[in-house]
């Protein structure tokens, strides 16, 4: 989707979040009681840095990846390797944190841990707002925003509010940074639930505004980023149990 870049000068750094260690399970299968409420395994916890004058937009968790997991006695600590499939971003797009698991557990007489391999993140250089003065609340109705349509799929209301899904390209809704919607100039509306469903070249992404009557428009803005990079950030970790 978008272009890997190479690395180079300004790349993000990685560093150890967290880490914790979780043993073997008790009770019925070995699953009634476990510590912290977590499986067996290891868990580690990555932060990394944005480079200067970009923000992070996401992590892509499915082109992550982890070559070596080691304890300091040789052990191997690859088994049933995982990445978190919810990442986090700092509000600012500074910062990101993913945690990526594994099922086997170091020795118990290590004292370190040491792991190297890839994390994915998408980048954008800058952002702009796009304004929709009249949208009409009619399925099938299409807005151009400059290249891209913007189509009404679904418009329907409900007890608790106004279910409204709308549909585009896929590369032009993975741009979406936020998205507000308002009954007038001065009169936002709350969206209390939303969600997003991807389909071949196509997105749908669905609203739920706080609205108690229907009205014939709405005044919807999105914040887009612009100047997106795909980039692939190689880290190496060596850490004892202090951090």
């Amino acid at each position: 989707m978008f272009p890997a870049i190479a690395m180079g000068k300004g790349i993000p750094t990685t560093e150890l979040a967290g880490l914790r260690v979780v043993g073997p399970g008790y009770g019925l299968n070995g699953t009634e009681l476990q510590a912290f409420n977590q499986r067996s395994g290891l868990f580690l916890a990555l932060i990394v840095h944005a480079p200067k004058n970009k923000k992070i937009v996401d992590v892509d968790d499915s082109k992550c990846s982890l070559t070596v997991l080691t304890d300091d006695l040789g052990h191997n600590l690859l088994d049933g390797v995982d990445w978190d499939s919810f990442p986090k971003v700092s509000k600012d797009g500074r910062l990101a944190l993913i945690e990526v698991t594994s099922k086997s557990r170091p020795s118990k007489s290590a004292s370190r841990i040491r792991a190297k391999g890839t994390i994915h993140l998408r980048i954008a250089g800058s952002e702009r707002t796009e304004k929709i003065e009249n949208l009409k609340l009619e399925v099938g109705i299409k807005t151009h925003i400059e290249e891209n349509i913007l189509q009404v799929m679904k418009v329907q209301k409900e007890n608790d509010g106004l279910n409204l899904v709308l549909q585009s390209k896929r590369t032009f809704t993975e741009t979406f940074k936020a998205v507000r919607f308002y009954t007038s100039k001065d009169h936002s509306i709350n969206i209390w639930g939303r969600g997003s469903f991807t389909f071949g070249n196509a997105s749908q992404m669905e609203y739920n505004l706080d609205l108690r009557s229907m009205p014939e428009t709405l005044i919807m803005e999105i914040d887009l980023w612009q100047e997106l990079e795909g980039l692939d950030i190689p880290f190496e970790i060596d850490s004892g149990l202090g951090l």
